[in-house]
């Protein structure tokens, strides 16, 4: 873990993962830029209305037998609403996505040394092969803004990012995620899984929940 101290309020950050290079300062909202040891404040992030969702910064589950720790977020809009991508870590620094979206939830790892295709070729209904992972089918393609980002996160989260967003999916519940932003393309695959069977530990309590 790295401890670093916000250069807006001189609150401590910690950065769990070292593959963090952004943050948002849980005491003032400054949001921060990681650059070796040193931190450099780039704006601020407002604060959230109307969020209901159980998960937190700090919300311990398990998935395939390995425990998790939630320790970032970023929240996205697109014409239809909006989702949350939790960031995780897990033993040894390995890192994750826990995706929330209309009540469904799946865990997604990143998929190293495979290019997709240009975001201008892809459709719904095309399948891709990801290289060692298998067959692919693009179920949906958007483009879409970040609304809102807090603990600690392995890009740039500020509010206004925008990407464009292919959601995948195979049998046995596998799904995977392709992300086109600026300079910058970052594929995963997952599966999807029962919000009972994650196991989740340190809840953010929800009136009538």
């Amino acid at each position: 873990m790295l401890t670093l101290n916000c250069t807006s309020c001189g609150a401590e950050v910690r950065f769990r993962s070292q593959s963090s290079v952004f943050a948002v300062c849980s005491f003032c909202k400054a949001t921060l830029v990681r650059k070796d040891m040193n931190l450099e404040a780039i704006g601020k992030m407002a604060d959230l209305q109307f969020d209901l969702t159980p998960i937190q910064i700090g919300t311990r589950g398990k998935f395939d037998g390995d425990g998790f720790e939630v320790i970032g977020r970023l929240k996205v809009t697109y014409d239809d609403g909006f989702w949350n991508e939790w960031y995780v870590i897990f033993k040894g620094d390995d890192v994750g996505w826990l995706a929330e979206a209309q009540g469904f939830y799946a865990v997604c790892r990143p998929v190293k040394d495979f290019e997709p295709p240009s975001a201008r070729v892809i459709k719904p209904g095309m399948e891709l092969e990801l290289g060692k992972e298998g067959y692919f089918e693009v179920e949906d393609k958007r483009d879409v803004d970040c609304l809102y980002s807090e603990g600690e996160l392995p890009m740039n989260a500020m509010r206004g990012r925008r990407s464009t967003s292919v959601d995948l999916t195979a049998p046995d519940n596998r799904m995977g995620t392709i992300e086109y932003a600026e300079n910058e393309t970052r594929v995963f695959v997952g599966r999807y899984q029962e919000f009972d069977d994650f196991d989740f530990k340190h809840l953010r309590r929800i009136d009538g929940w």
